[in-house]
This record gives C-alpha cells, structure tokens and sequence, in this order.
C-alpha cells in the first residue's frame, strides 16, 4: 500500500476519530472548563508514559522488525512471540507499582490523592491495555493497514460513547475514567479480530533467540526515552504554566494543543502506518531518499494547507468545538500552527533514526530537544506570558529541523556521479 492509499484510509479513521472528539471535547469544555482539560492533559500523559512502560516500550520495535523480516516465517513468529512475553512481564510489572504508588502518583499530576483510585484502575486493566498496543503494532508491521485503522475506528466509536456519558455524569471523574476504560474494552475487539490474522497456535512459544529480545529491547529505550521526554516534559511546563500563571491559562494551552494534535493525526498516522515498515525495508540511499522525497512533496503541501485553514477558521473553532469561555486561546494559534509545520517537516526524518535503529543518536535528541522547549518556554513566558509556551514550540522545532537536516544530509543531498548513478 502506498503512501497515498494509507493516507486516504488514515484520513477516514482520523475525520470519524475527529467527529468523535468534537462532541467529546464540546461535552468537557462545558460540563468542566479550562482547568478541567488542564487536569485531562495530565492524565493523558502520565497514562502514556503508563501504557508505554506497560509493554516494555516496544511497540516501535515490533512494526519494524515484522515488517523487516518479510517472508522469513520464522523470524516474524519469534518476534512476535518474544514481543507478547515481554508484554505480559512488563505490565504484570508496571501494574504492580502503579497500584502501589497510585496515591503518590495523584499527588504528583493533580496535585491531590482524590483520583488514586482511577489510577488503581488503570493499574489493574494494564495487561489488556498492554496486549493491545502489541498486536495494533504486529498488525501495522504485517501492513494490514485496513485492519490497523479499523480498530482505531472502533476505539473512537467507543470513546465518543464512554466519554461522553461517563463526563454528563460524574464530571471530571467521569472524565478521566473513561480513559481508562475504553483503552482497555478495545482489546476485546482487538484480539478476535487479530486472531484471524495470525495463527497463535502455531507461534514459537519456545526456543526464541535471545536477539529478539535484544533487538525489541534496544527499541524499548528509544521509546522510553521518546515518552518520557515529551510527556514529562508537558506535565512540567503545565505545572509551570499553572504556577506562573493560572490552571485556568493552563487549559487555554491544553486545548490549542488539542487541536494541534486532533488535525495532525492523519499524517502523524500516516507516518506511522507508512513510513516506519517502509523505510525499514529500504536499505540504498538512493531509496531512502526518493521515499522521503515522495513523502515531503504530498504531506507538506496538506499541512501548509490544513495549519492555514485552521488559523483561519480559529474563532468557529473555540466557539464550536469549546466555548466562548476559551476565547483566550484566541492568541495561541498563530506560533502553535508554526510549530505544527515545523515538526511534521522533521517527522520524515526523525523516522529514519528509529528505522535504522540509531539508538544514541535519537535518545540524545529526544533529550537534549525535551529540556530546550521547557528551558525556552521559561524564557519566553517572562517575556510573553503564555503565548510564550506557542513561541517555545515553534523555536524548538525549527532547530530540531535544522539537526535532522544535517544528521542527514549525506541521504538528502546525495548527488549523482557522472554514470548518472547516486553516489
């Protein structure tokens, strides 16, 4: 499947997940408010550091290694079978301290121990969350995209259903349960319909090489250190947005990132589903190139076209999908937007460094980019205020471009001899 093909199929499963969230999101912001999406934002990223711990951080490896290995039977039966053991160790695991530190945990994201039994919950219903996270990435590495983006159809189905009855009812708590359930009652939908995919009778239970580990390992620390960075990153420039300036300024922030990331998760999708089983299977430059090529001149042109029409359309938008008590955020779309393009610009990139397994190369600029936007959005907060944090953005992720391009260059820029071949 081609590029365009899994960006149309991604654009149905992103305009239904969009649907869902505008009544969603419509539903919070007048049942909660501007510090009720502040407190949701925390949540989302510790539950994403949660579940990404939950089945060892692998989920990157998994797509990239089931798609590397192809038609080698085998190898892709080991994987996967030493992918769904480090699963279940790790969330048995993981589980076990968030069940015990729930309370200290609570503290530390709502700055009260009110929610721990949320958090108790999300503990006990992690092995299901685990177990379907690992097959949505077997799937994507068996490029059974209409599957992959089927169940994410479904998931948002269930989420407008749960979300929305769970927020009428019981508000912020509501709110931040159905999190927990939905991402849990997918995998009951997942398994039966990945079992029609994948023989699980006939997988390698035993004798599974020790490099599969080892490789899904390796892959484990980039993803570790991806969800840390970005989403510890988050909670901390939100407390310090809550702070220095109000939890209510907090929400104005939490929801113009929220649209950010409602409108890029066709190409974020797109990239995932694509680029990463695709760029594993290239190995001459030449390809790699072209690949990237190909990507840049059909996804940059959209997102230029989509980040315009959303500043344009910015006042329908805190009217429609919030309310007019959000018309604070009004200020916040222009440098969000910037940094938006910005980012995708570098995703083409970025990927190269998780399908080539460049572990050190991403961990130092997951990290070295992580502590630049909170150390820029100090900066430009006490200077700004909180379009401080929208010009942070844009400013780290031009730099970031900047450090892919050069990593790079030698794919990007190569040049023909004069055979007419690449060099």
């Amino acid at each position: 499947m081609n590029l365009i093909k899994t960006i149309m199929l991604s654009g149905v499963s992103t305009i239904i997940k969009l649907l869902s969230w505008l009544v969603i999101n419509k539903i919070i912001a007048v049942y909660i408010g501007p510090s009720g999406i502040a407190l949701i934002g925390q949540f989302q990223n510790f539950l994403n550091i949660v579940i990404t711990f939950g089945n060892g951080a692998i989920n990157t490896g998994i797509t990239k290694y089931v798609a590397e290995y192809g038609q080698e039977e085998t190898k892709k039966k080991e994987v996967i079978s030493a992918a769904l053991i480090i699963a279940l160790i790790f969330s048995l695991i993981i589980g076990l301290i968030t069940f015990i530190g729930s309370s200290n945990f609570s503290l530390w994201i709502f700055k009260t121990s009110e929610y721990h039994l949320i958090i108790k919950l999300l503990a006990i219903t992690l092995i299901l969350i685990s177990i379907n996270t690992t097959l949505l990435s077997i799937i994507n590495g068996l490029k059974e995209i209409k599957l992959f983006i089927g169940i994410n159809i479904v998931n948002s189905l269930l989420s407008l259903i749960i979300t929305s009855f769970l927020t009428v009812m019981y508000g912020i708590f509501g709110a931040l349960l159905s999190l927990v359930i939905v991402q849990s009652i997918i995998c009951f939908i997942t398994v039966p319909l990945v079992w029609r995919k994948i023989d699980f009778t006939r997988i390698y239970i035993t004798d599974i090489g020790k490099s599969h580990y080892r490789k899904l390992l390796t892959f484990s620390l980039m993803t570790i250190v991806s969800v840390i960075s970005v989403s510890v990153t988050q909670i901390i420039i939100r407390n310090y947005v809550i702070k220095h300036l109000s939890i209510e300024q907090a929400g104005y922030w939490q929801s113009v990132w929220l649209v950010s990331s409602m409108y890029l998760m066709i190409f974020t999708t797109a990239f995932s589903t694509y680029y990463l089983p695709r760029l594993s299977e290239l190995k001459k430059h030449e390809d790699l190139r072209k690949e990237i090529l190909v990507g840049y001149k059909i996804i940059l042109p959209l997102i230029l076209i989509s980040s315009f029409s959303i500043y344009l359309l910015k006042d329908f938008i805190i009217e429609n999908l919030f309310t007019l008590e959000f018309s604070a955020m009004r200020s916040l779309f222009a440098f969000q937007l910037i940094g938006d393009f910005l980012k995708m610009s570098s995703f083409s990139l970025a990927f190269l460094m998780i399908s080539k397994a460049m572990t050190k190369t991403f961990i130092i600029t997951e990290i070295i980019f992580s502590i630049s936007f909170y150390l820029l959005t100090i900066f430009f907060v006490k200077i700004n205020g909180l379009e401080g944090v929208t010009h942070a953005y844009a400013v780290n992720y031009f730099f970031y471009l900047l450090t892919m391009v050069l990593l790079f260059k030698h794919i990007i820029f190569i040049k023909k001899n004069k055979s007419g071949e690449f060099d």
